[in-house]
């Protein structure tokens, strides 16, 4: 990511603090409204757990490595949950949506679309280990 990037991503810490839940809550609402049968995959504090993740990664931009076990873990509930790769695409539309409903500028957006496409590559490479490991034990 470019030093203008990170710079935004931290500039976001503060909003992120104050109305990260509601962001994502707003989030999860766009994405059942499009995408209904992927409410069963989610747990009901996913808001929650989403602004969390989101914070810790602005907080932690300069030592991601912080951030393994937190991803290790995600990438384990999402293969317990079904999560497919195509399944990213559809969350970050609804986050997009979301942040532009609160008012997000657009740098602040970009930034965030290019780090949830990092994360989601991390986590997509996490997940694909855990299905092969699950495909080849049964």
């Amino acid at each position: 990511m470019s030093p203008e990037v990170r710079l935004n991503i931290i500039k976001s810490i503060p909003f992120l603090q104050s109305y990260g839940e509601r962001l994502t809550s707003r989030m999860y609402e766009i994405l059942f409204e499009g995408n209904p049968e992927l409410k069963s995959m989610f747990e009901s504090d996913n808001s929650t757990k989403l602004a969390g993740a989101l914070l810790a990664f602005a907080q932690n931009l300069e030592r991601l490595n912080v951030l393994e076990p937190a991803l290790n873990k995600m990438a384990l509930s999402h293969v317990k949950a079904g999560v497919k790769p195509e399944h990213y695409e559809k969350v970050w539309d609804a986050l997009y949506k979301a942040m532009t409903e609160f008012g997000i500028s657009n740098e602040i957006i970009e930034a965030w679309k290019e780090a949830y496409y990092f994360l989601a590559e991390l986590l997509i490479k996490k997940e694909e280990k855990l299905y092969t490991c699950l495909a080849t034990s049964s």
